[in-house]
């Protein structure tokens, strides 16, 4: 009998353990998401803001903020397994194509580094035409990786 309670409680904690470590990778997972949602949100913003500019020091700081963003939505870390769905529109493809996904990062960052530096030169006409190969590497991802809104 006390052989049988030494074995059910071994099994007992071991449970405890592994939901332990369940629970806090979800938790992790959930805002490591959040914290995703945040850094997209702050890129459509701040692409709004790039449509909207009616002068280049807008532009470059818009674009400052897009480009620091893109580098750091590259980043592995912030796309670990069990961190989609719920409320991200994050498609799964993400983590099927890592390299795909991280490569479309890089497409935005290289944009808008280049968008940065047209507009330091101070011709809005330029800076708009930059602003549209930023659009264009910032939509690319749109379809691949990123579901629709939830209606």
């Amino acid at each position: 009998m006390k052989r049988n309670l030494t074995f059910l409680s071994a099994l007992i904690a071991a449970g405890l353990f592994i939901s332990g470590i369940t629970l806090s990778t979800t938790v992790e997972a959930q805002m490591v998401a959040k914290e995703r949602n945040q850094m997209m949100k702050m890129l459509g913003g701040n692409m709004k803001k790039l449509k909207q500019a009616t002068d280049t020091a807008t532009m470059v700081a818009a674009a400052k903020v897009i480009n620091m963003n893109a580098k750091k939505l590259g980043d592995e870390k912030l796309w670990p397994k069990g961190s989609g769905g719920g409320e991200t529109r994050a498609k799964m493809e993400i983590w099927q194509d890592m390299a795909g996904f991280k490569s479309k990062m890089k497409d935005l960052e290289n944009a808008s580094a280049n968008l940065i530096k047209v507009a330091m030169g101070g011709n809005l006409g330029d800076s708009k035409k930059a602003f549209g190969a930023v659009g264009k590497t910032c939509g690319g991802c749109h379809k691949p990786f990123r579901a629709p809104k939830n209606k």
